[in-house]
């Protein structure tokens, strides 16, 4: 046990350095919309580019982040590289509607987050509605915390779009989907899977995307592996869809050249949405 201790020790320590360092940086999974097959967003995913361990993933590490008390400076290092990144897309000609950034509750219990977003946003002249906060499922059912239920709040009336994060598997209740004026679900993929192949997935998707168009919220389904999956969603009414068969997570300057290869590839598809013809 002392040994595993030092071991996590010494790498909070480096990861620490790392938040410094740029070696923590977000890469991003396009997002498409399904009756355009226009891009309606990225989220940006935490990676660590370690020089010795190559790419880690975000799930090996953040836990020691939030252990060792460094949420604070992990969600500033984020949230500004991906909207520095939204930045260089649109000087670069590329309209990306909305950046999708993932708050924990630690974050949204920060009396200073609202403040802090604002600052970022002006610093980068982007509109509020351009970035998406994403939230848990289970930071809406378990947000007894007043200062959380505030910010989502004063984060909504700035103008950013809340996205409520591996909706169907946190028990959220309607109130609080109202309550928090989320703007859009985004479906887990354990009701994606097979989608194309299984009924009952599809009537319980066909369930969701009904409810969600009563509340008038968007929908965005995770985890597409296949084009049956996608056009199976499409022709359910899913708005947007994201997952390994569009693309996978790439670094902020490889989006330019994916987003101008999908732009060719556009050109010469014919439309899969549920307006498409």
């Amino acid at each position: 046990m002392p040994h595993r201790l030092s071991q996590e020790t010494d790498l909070a320590i480096e990861l620490e350095a790392a938040l410094e360092n740029g070696q923590i940086v977000p890469w991003f999974q396009p997002q498409l919309c399904t009756d355009t097959g226009r891009v309606s967003g990225m989220e940006a995913l935490a990676r660590w580019e370690h020089p010795d361990n190559g790419l880690i993933s975000a799930d090996a590490f953040v836990s020691l982040i939030w252990e060792h008390g460094l949420t604070d400076r992990f969600n500033e290092v984020i949230l500004y590289q991906s909207l520095r990144a939204l930045q260089q897309w649109t000087k670069a000609g590329f309209h990306v509607p909305t950046v999708a950034v993932n708050f924990s509750a630690s974050d949204l219990a920060n009396p200073k987050i609202v403040d802090k977003v604002k600052w970022e946003l002006d610093r980068f002249e982007i509109e509020p509605g351009r970035l998406a906060v994403e939230i848990l499922e289970n930071v809406l059912t378990s947000s007894d915390n007043h200062t959380i239920s505030r910010n989502i709040s004063a984060l909504h009336d700035l103008g950013c779009r809340i996205d409520l994060d591996d909706f169907g598997t946190g028990h959220a209740s309607l109130a609080s989907i109202r309550r928090f004026s989320v703007n859009r679900i985004k479906i887990d993929r354990s009701f994606v899977s097979r989608c194309d192949l299984d009924r009952e997935q599809q009537n319980m998707l066909a369930a969701i995307l009904t409810m969600a168009e009563h509340l008038n919220v968007e929908t965005l389904a995770e985890g597409i592996e296949s084009i049956g999956e996608h056009a199976m969603l499409a022709q359910l009414g899913c708005n947007h869809v994201q997952g390994f068969s569009i693309s996978r997570p790439l670094p902020s300057h490889k989006c330019i050249d994916w987003m101008e290869t999908h732009r060719r590839k556009q050109a010469q598809t014919p439309q899969i949405g549920k307006r498409a013809g």
